[in-house]
C-alpha cells in the first residue's frame, strides 16, 4: 500500500497532468507589434524626470478603458538606483508620467534594507476599498560575510495602500502598511540568498495566491518561482509546502510572473524568460498546477531590442481585451548612443 506521502505526491502529479491536458491545445501567437518603443529615452517625461537608464519590472492594469502603469525607473545606474513611478495611457501607446510613488533610500549598502525598491504587484483590495501595491526592497551584499556586493540580498515584500478610497485612488499617494513576506524560519532551501524576490497576487475562488521568486548566488543556481497563499489580500501570507514549491514551470529561469484571470476560465501568466526577443507563458486551471513554459517571440518585424537571453526583459501585463486578444506591455534593453537604455514596448497576442 502506498505511504501517505507517496499518495499525496501521486495525487499532485495527477492534478498537474490533468492541468497540462486541459490546456495542451492552447497556444499564443503574435498578432501585432508596435514598431519601436512606446516609451524610449527621447520621451519628454523621461527627459524631464531625468531617467537615465530606463525601466524594469512593474504591472499595468486597465480601468474603465484607461491603462495604468506602475513601473520601476532606473534613474541612474541600471538595476541599482530605483524609484517606483505611475504612468497612464488612453491606448497603451501614448503614455504620460503622473507621479513618483515610492523612493529608495540613497546609499546602497549591506545595512540599507531599502537601497532598491521594485514594484511587482498591483491589486484592488475590495475589503479595504483601496488599491494595494506590493514591492520588493533589498539590501546589498556584505563582503565581510563573503557575499557579492553588487547582488541583491534578503528581499522583503512590502504592502502599501492607496490613501484615497475607491478605484479613483489608484493614482496615490500610497502608505506603507508593513512587510507581508520575508526570509524567516519558513524559508525554503530553493529560495536562496536573494528571496523573497517579486510578489504577484492573484485570486482563485475565495483564496489569494502569489508567485514569488528566489535565487542562490553562491553556489550559483537557477531562478525558480514558488507560490504563497493567504485568505485575504492583506494576509497573512504563508508559503505553499515544498510538495508544490518550486513550481515546475521553467527548468532554469523565470522571473516576475504576471497573472491574468481569463474571461472564459483559467489563468494565464507571462514572465521574463530566456530567448532572443522572447517572453515565457504558462496556463493553469487551479492556480497551483501550471503547464510547462512556452516561449513566444514578441519582436519579429522591427526588432529594436538587443539580442540575448536577458535583453528582452519583463512583461508587465497580458490584459485580455474585449476582442479576446491580449495587450502586452514589456521592458527591453536597447542601445542608444553606445549606452544601454531599458525602454517600454507593446505588442498584441492572441490564441492560435
Amino acid at each position: 500500500m502506498p505511504t501517505p506521502k507517496l499518495t499525496l505526491t501521486l495525487f499532485t502529479l495527477s492534478l498537474f497532468l490533468a492541468c497540462n491536458s486541459a490546456f495542451s491545445q492552447k497556444e499564443l501567437i503574435l498578432i501585432s507589434e508596435h514598431k519601436g518603443p512606446v516609451v524610449s529615452v527621447a520621451h519628454p517625461d523621461v527627459v524631464t524626470s531625468k531617467n537615465r537608464s530606463g525601466f524594469e519590472t512593474g504591472q499595468v492594469v486597465k480601468i474603465d478603458g484607461e491603462y495604468h502603469m506602475f513601473v520601476n525607473e532606473m534613474f541612474e545606474r541600471p538595476h541599482r538606483d530605483m524609484r517606483i513611478a505611475y504612468w497612464t495611457s488612453p491606448d497603451a501607446i501614448q503614455w504620460k508620467r503622473q507621479a513618483t510613488l515610492v523612493e529608495s533610500i540613497p546609499g546602497r549598502s549591506p545595512s540599507n534594507p531599502r537601497s532598491e525598491v521594485w514594484v511587482t504587484g498591483v491589486e484592488f483590495n475590495e475589503e479595504e476599498e483601496a488599491w494595494n501595491i506590493f514591492y520588493v526592497a533589498y539590501r546589498a551584499g556584505d563582503k565581510e560575510k563573503r557575499e557579492i556586493e553588487r547582488s541583491d540580498y534578503e528581499g522583503k515584500i512590502w504592502r502599501a495602500k492607496s490613501v484615497i478610497k475607491g478605484k479613483r485612488g489608484i493614482a496615490g499617494p500610497y502608505a506603507d502598511l508593513g512587510i507581508v513576506l520575508q526570509p524567516d524560519e519558513n524559508s525554503q532551501e530553493w529560495e536562496g540568498q536573494q528571496a523573497v524576490a517579486t510578489f504577484n497576487p492573484f485570486k482563485v475562488g475565495n483564496k489569494w495566491y502569489a508567485f514569488y521568486d528566489g535565487h542562490n548566488y553562491i553556489p550559483m543556481g537557477p531562478w525558480p518561482i514558488g507560490l504563497a497563499e493567504a485568505p485575504k489580500l492583506s494576509g497573512p501570507w504563508v508559503r505553499l509546502s515544498e510538495e508544490y514549491n518550486p513550481v515546475p514551470i521553467a527548468d532554469e529561469f523565470a522571473e516576475n510572473p504576471q497573472v491574468t484571470e481569463l474571461k472564459n476560465g483559467g489563468l494565464l501568466t507571462v514572465f521574463d524568460s530566456f530567448g532572443d526577443q522572447e517572453i515565457g507563458y504558462s496556463l493553469s486551471e487551479s492556480g497551483i498546477q501550471w503547464t510547462p513554459e512556452k516561449r513566444i517571440k514578441i519582436q519579429t518585424d522591427t526588432i529594436w531590442a538587443d539580442a540575448g537571453d536577458h535583453a528582452m526583459r519583463t512583461p508587465l501585463c497580458a490584459i485580455e481585451e474585449d476582442d479576446g486578444t491580449f495587450t502586452v506591455i514589456y521592458t527591453a534593453r536597447m542601445n542608444v548612443n553606445d549606452e544601454n537604455f531599458f525602454a517600454i514596448g507593446k505588442c498584441t497576442l492572441g490564441w492560435k
